[in-house]
């Protein structure tokens, strides 16, 4: 059964550059909003020491992620500006085509959960 894909990265961000990553986060969000009307949920967050961020996606299937990384392409050749590295990442259905290979940069392999296989559920894009 094919269903959404998901993806959930936790990164750290360098010392002294919280400010800094939230603004380039926004403005990321303001891309990624204007640019990928297939994206169903596109989220920040930051631990309340100001050390991590974590980014939230869910897409409707594994093309509309290999799509959102051409729409960022320039903003993650600048990301190491204001990131450290992957804490963890973690992947929910089958990645397209060279995903992982293509974050290797960012991702300790220690630190990936893949489960590629989606075997029930359903996505909501209103609630009631």
């Amino acid at each position: 059964m094919s269903g959404p894909f998901i993806w959930v990265g936790t990164y750290k961000i360098k010392p002294g550059k919280v400010e800094e990553a939230r603004k380039r986060i926004q403005e990321l969000t303001d891309l990624v909003e204007a640019n990928e009307p297939r994206l169903i949920a596109f989220n920040f967050y930051v631990d309340q020491e100001n050390e991590r961020t974590t980014c939230v996606q869910v897409h409707p299937d594994a093309a509309s992620m290999a799509f959102h990384l051409e729409v960022i392409a320039d903003h993650l050749s600048s990301a190491g500006e204001w990131l450290e590295k992957a804490e963890a990442t973690e992947a929910y259905g089958a990645p397209p085509e060279g995903l992982i290979e293509g974050e290797r940069r960012w991702i300790d392999p220690r630190s990936l959960r893949l489960m590629p296989n989606h075997e029930a559920g359903f996505v909501r894009t209103a609630a009631r």
